[in-house]
């Protein structure tokens, strides 16, 4: 579990790296880091082109696996994921998800962008990851 968890950690990021060459270099390459210390997640924020340059590479298939088993995901409202499962402490759990299938969503979206991060597991429901979509 713990080698799943540290190349998953190197796939996020190779993921930060492959973006900010596939766009090109300068400023507007530059991917955001993410720290939010009250779920203690250190991660990256992408526009909308750095979400489609990885959804075009084959970084999103290899984090597929151990982000969709071992994420948390803060999906939008528009989303095609975000529907009826379980409701419990007004979390939705759903099993009808996918890492892939989420960054290729917000990377349809014309303004569609994502965040991955690594998570503390006690904080976040025993997730490794999480990831945020946004379509809007």
């Amino acid at each position: 579990m713990r080698i799943r968890i540290a190349v998953a950690g190197l796939g996020i990021a190779a993921a930060g790296a492959a973006i900010a060459t596939g766009i090109g270099a300068g400023d507007a390459a530059a991917f955001t880091p993410v720290i939010a210390t009250d779920r203690m997640t250190v991660g990256v924020l992408l526009d909308h082109n750095e979400t489609v340059v990885l959804n075009n590479s084959p970084i999103v298939g290899m984090l597929d696996d151990p982000v969709t088993n071992g994420g948390v995901f803060y999906i939008d409202r528009a989303s095609v994921y975000h529907h009826e499962g379980v409701v419990i402490d007004g979390v939705t759990y759903t099993d009808d998800i996918s890492f892939a299938g989420v960054v290729g969503e917000a990377a349809a979206a014309p303004n569609g962008h994502i965040g991955i991060g690594l998570t503390d597991p006690a904080k976040n429901d025993g997730a490794n990851y999480a990831v945020t979509q946004s379509l809007r």
